[in-house]
Order: structure tokens, then C-alpha cells, then sequence
């Protein structure tokens, strides 16, 4: 029973991290997220999402990044840019099967923080 009660935790807080990974052909092609310490979750002096859409090549590496306005709720030019910096460091999965170029959107979230 202890070994279930620890899978179940192990399995929630894995789909949990995979959650900010939105849609895209990438994400339709099979490819995963490698970068394992990303949170997602960025302190600010507000609440609120910004929704990245990301290029990324066959080796994995983000080429391109663009915010989707739509879809995030922050409109601070300089916490948008932190998404975007943040977005630029991961990676997914290589290989030579993939397509030259895929796109992926990732959401961050905004966590108000008290000084």
C-alpha cells in the first residue's frame, strides 16, 4: 500500500510539471521537456500567465520565441521578458526524425510575492 500511496505522488507531481506545456506540433510529434529544473512559476508584484509559443530545432534547442498576448494576462513589457528569457534556456527531446522546426506553447504563472 505505501509503495502505491509513493507512485501516486511520484506520477501527480510529474504530470503536474508537464502541465506548462501546452500544445503544439511538437508536443503532437512525441517530443518531451529534458529541462528538469524549470517551475514555470516566476515571483512578481501581481498575479497572472504569460503564454509562450517557442521554435525549436531537431536538436532540441529553442530558435525563436513569441509572446502569445491572448492568452497571458501580464502586460508588463519587462515580466513578459522574463517568460521569454526563462523560455529561451529549455530543451526537448533530439533526433533527425522530427520535423526542421516545431512549435510548442509554454505557460508561466506569476505568483504575487509579500515583502
Amino acid at each position: 500500500m505505501k509503495k502505491l500511496f509513493l507512485l501516486t505522488i511520484a506520477f501527480l507531481s510529474y504530470s503536474q510539471a508537464e502541465s506548462q506545456v501546452l500544445t503544439g506540433t511538437l508536443v503532437d510529434s512525441g517530443r518531451k521537456l529534458l529541462t528538469t529544473e524549470e517551475t514555470f512559476t516566476i515571483p512578481s508584484i501581481a498575479d497572472g500567465t504569460v503564454v509562450v509559443e517557442l521554435a525549436v530545432n531537431r536538436e532540441g534547442i529553442v530558435t525563436g520565441t513569441k509572446i502569445i498576448g491572448e492568452q497571458s494576462t501580464i502586460k508588463s513589457t519587462p515580466s513578459r521578458m522574463k517568460a521569454e528569457n526563462a523560455a529561451k534556456k529549455l530543451t526537448f527531446t533530439a533526433g533527425t526524425r522530427y520535423a526542421p522546426f516545431e512549435h510548442v506553447r509554454v505557460k508561466y504563472t506569476y505568483k504575487k510575492t509579500v515583502n
